[in-house]
């Protein structure tokens, strides 16, 4: 039986990179401390049995041997080195190509030892083949990886096939690996040519945002490798990471302009940029923006007013591509701007019911920023003052009043005022209801009317309100009774009033009511019945060269318009012959102390020569004849008929005075007139009256000198005299008042009058003395003084 025997070969590995010198081991030791010689080394590559190289040593020096190669590519990159001393040897191929891999056998023979064989296989590596990058939904990436979600997942699988030996497939950034697993899948229970590795990143981060991924499939062995990347850029979906909003000015002013900037970071692609005030989206022709790498920037300028204070502006940065890529940013606007009031009856009260002697209470609000600096509060355009005393009560925001009265009444508003400026508030119109009271100026009214004669007598009041009011009427008695009236129109406040007997004249009241109440005072109408007029008082006389004026003050014209007529005549006759001395005595010593009736007797007997009216009882007399006495007579006139006269007696003119009045007029021819009554009279009265005349006259004259002698002697005391030049001016009348003296006052009839009686004397011009006046007084038991 033929016995045999298996010897296990080693195969020694040896990989290598295409291009790569490479050496072969090959080990020249007999093996077991024998110590023998080589006498030849033989390589053989794979299965072929001619040596590639051989090593001829058989001569006894193997540093010394015969190298010898095949010809061909492979040989003549060969050779065999000997290591001295070490027994190691190897054989070097350089620029190994892929054809040169194989199994390399050496064989070693020995001089005495037996042969010996050492493998090696010769393996280049080959690099996988190029990686190819899917998605998670499977899809190849050809380009940029994603888009990818921050804060999602993210899902590549990189896949290679082939590469010797297994390639090693990893995930790697920035030279960091990411994930080193790698998968090799089976087909039908085989592995498969592929090798496969999955990168899964559970939440992305910003970190990733602009990063390149390299998927590596690398080849090694002996530390020499093949490497193939895949880089695939990243797009990552970022969401806005900061968002802010800056204002240009530190205080916003209404109606001011004021420029808003929102600013927005981190989001990718760029963010959009949307404005909101008080929760409505501002489109504004005024809004730009700007973008630069993930920045976005949005300017907005607009002109707040005082309703946006208080409102919340929202800058919204949105990511149109990252559904909920949502980051906002609120500010609060503070506006500054003047104050607005209004001003409102505080809760509880209604101007609508609102009566005299109520309260109210007013409050003022406002809007304000900054917050007032002070409330003041108006009435009709005056500040009211706090005052407890008259009820004014003023409390921050509010108005009391206490008890009002119609004073209270009109416009009141509010004054507020802050730092931006000052505002009123539109005025509230305060019509308080009251009770009726007369119209100012109608409380007492005098109305003359003759017996039997119908008046209209129409009764105003002021009230509030006026569509309810009713009349009333009462007369007042002579002897304080009161009487109704009858009334039959007592919505209208027009009473129509007959008065026949004496009692039926008196004091009228009229009484209004309304809804509020009746008023406290009534209106008072004093019905007189009608005289005719009292004749002017105190009239003076003014003769000089250049004018004759007659100035009076009128006489009471019992209610109704007067008129004054001046009538010139000559001197006055006396009523009758029997009674001429005594007649004409009482006119010249005392007019008042003669009946109306013998006044308008004297003066019927002789006709008037100049007739003069006026509105006032003051005349210019011209055309008079000089050298003559007129007797000057002033009455007042009404529609109820005329006063009696008023007597200005021996008044001449010195020379004519042409220039005439266009109102006055000569009642016929004036020289006519007045010559027979001063010259060509004839009779014994005339004669008689013209000597009681002179008579009067010198007894002035010596009078006057007697004054002027004293006045002379006085003055002489005082000053130096004046020289006295000129003659006596004949042509003025004696007795003209040089000065006043209000006469004792008698009372007659029921109204108390007063009558009024005085002596005139005028001023002469070139004569200082002065004829003093005499007030007589007048009487009651009617004797002659």
């Amino acid at each position: 039986m033929k016995c045999s025997i298996t010897f296990r070969v080693i195969v020694k590995q040896v990989w290598a990179n295409e291009a790569d010198d490479v050496e072969l081991p090959c080990d020249l030791t007999p093996g077991d401390g024998i110590n023998d010689s080589v006498s030849m080394v033989l390589w053989f590559k794979d299965e072929a049995g001619i040596p590639l190289y051989n090593l001829d040593a058989r001569d006894g020096d193997l540093y010394k041997a015969i190298h010898w190669t095949m010809s061909g590519s492979l040989g003549n990159r060969t050779y065999f080195q000997v290591d001295s001393g070490s027994g190691s040897a190897r054989l070097k191929i350089k620029s190994v190509t892929f054809e040169d891999q194989g199994l390399f056998r050496c064989r070693v023979d020995f001089d005495n030892s037996p042969t010996r064989n050492f493998r090696v296989n010769l393996t280049l590596i080959e690099p996988p083949s190029k990686p190819t990058i899917y998605d998670a939904q499977g899809r190849e990436v050809t380009g940029v990886g994603g888009p990818f979600l921050e804060g999602y997942d993210l899902l590549l699988t990189c896949q290679v096939s082939g590469g010797k030996p297994r390639p090693t497939v990893t995930w790697w950034q920035d030279d960091e690996m990411l994930d080193g697993v790698m998968e090799e899948p089976e087909l039908l229970g085989a592995k498969s040519k592929f090798s496969v590795n999955r990168l899964f990143v559970g939440r992305v981060t910003r970190s990733l945002w602009g990063a390149k991924l390299e998927c590596r499939a690398e080849s090694r062995a002996q530390g020499k490798s093949k490497v193939v990347v895949r880089k695939v850029p990243l797009d990552i979906y970022l969401k806005p990471a900061v968002v802010n909003i800056v204002i240009a000015d530190d205080r916003i002013y209404a109606g001011h302009p004021v420029t808003m900037r929102c600013e927005s970071w981190g989001s990718s692609p760029a963010a959009r940029i949307v404005w909101r005030l008080g929760g409505l989206v501002i489109r504004d022709s005024s809004l730009s923006s700007a973008q630069r790498s993930n920045l976005t920037e949005s300017k907005m300028a607009r002109v707040l007013d005082k309703d946006d204070d208080g409102k919340e502006l929202t800058c919204r940065a949105e990511n149109p591509r990252f559904p909920g890529g949502v980051l906002e940013k609120t500010k609060v606007l503070r506006v500054l701007y003047a104050p607005t009031a209004k001003i409102e009856l505080a809760t509880g009260y209604n101007m609508d019911t609102l009566r005299e002697g109520d309260d109210v209470k007013f409050v003022c609000n406002y809007q304000s920023n900054p917050e007032p600096t002070s409330i003041e509060w108006m009435h009709n355009g005056q500040q009211v003052q706090h005052s407890v005393q008259a009820g004014v009560l003023i409390s921050s925001t509010t108005l009391t009043l206490r008890v009002l009265t119609l004073a209270h009444g009109g416009e009141y508003s509010c004054l507020v005022k802050n730092a931006v400026g000052e505002t009123s508030s539109a005025p509230l119109v305060v019509n308080m209801k009251y009770a009726p009271r007369c119209k100012p100026g109608c409380e007492w009214q005098e109305v003359t009317v003759t017996p039997g004669e119908t008046i209209r007598l129409h009764c105003e009041v002021e009230a509030d309100p006026r569509d309810s009011l009713r009349f009333s009427w009462t007369r007042n008695s002579s002897l304080g009774d009161v009487f109704p009236v009858n009334n039959p129109r007592s919505h209208s406040g027009l009473l129509e009033y007959t008065p026949r007997l004496e009692h039926e004249f008196g004091t009228l009241a009229c009484w209004a009511s309304n809804g509020v109440g009746r008023q406290a005072r009534p209106c008072h109408f004093d019905i007189i019945p009608v005289k005719p007029p009292e004749k002017p008082i105190d009239c003076s006389l003014r003769n000089d060269s250049s004018a004759m004026e007659v100035n009076c003050i009128p006489g009471d014209s019992g209610g109704l318009t007067q008129q004054f007529v001046l009538e010139v005549r000559t001197a006055l006759p006396s009523p009758s012959p029997t009674s001429s001395g005594q007649l004409m005595h009482q006119i010249q010593s005392d007019q008042g102390a003669m009946s109306d009736q013998q006044l308008q007797q004297v003066l019927s007997s002789t006709p008037a020569v100049y007739q003069d009216r006026s509105d006032e009882p003051n005349f210019q007399l011209y055309g008079l004849v000089p050298g003559y006495d007129y007797t000057i007579a002033v009455f007042a006139e009404t529609s109820r008929g005329r006063s009696s006269p008023l007597l200005i007696e021996n008044v001449r003119v010195a020379e004519p005075i042409k220039a005439r009045a266009a109102e006055s007029r000569f009642l016929g021819d004036l020289a006519a007139a007045v010559i027979p009554h001063s010259v060509a009279g004839g009779n014994f009265e005339s004669a008689f009256l013209i000597i009681v005349a002179i008579v009067v006259v010198a007894a002035l004259i010596f009078v006057g000198v007697g004054v002027m002698i004293g006045l002379m002697i006085c003055r002489r005391q005082a000053s130096p005299a004046k020289p006295h030049e000129g003659l006596d001016d004949f042509t003025t009348p004696t007795y003209i008042p040089a000065q006043r003296v209000e006469p004792r006052i008698r009372y007659a009839g029921d109204r108390r009058r007063a009558q009024r009686s005085s002596l005139y004397m005028e001023e002469s011009r070139n004569e200082p003395d002065l004829l003093q006046q005499v007030d007589i007084d007048l009487q009651d038991d009617g004797k002659d003084i």
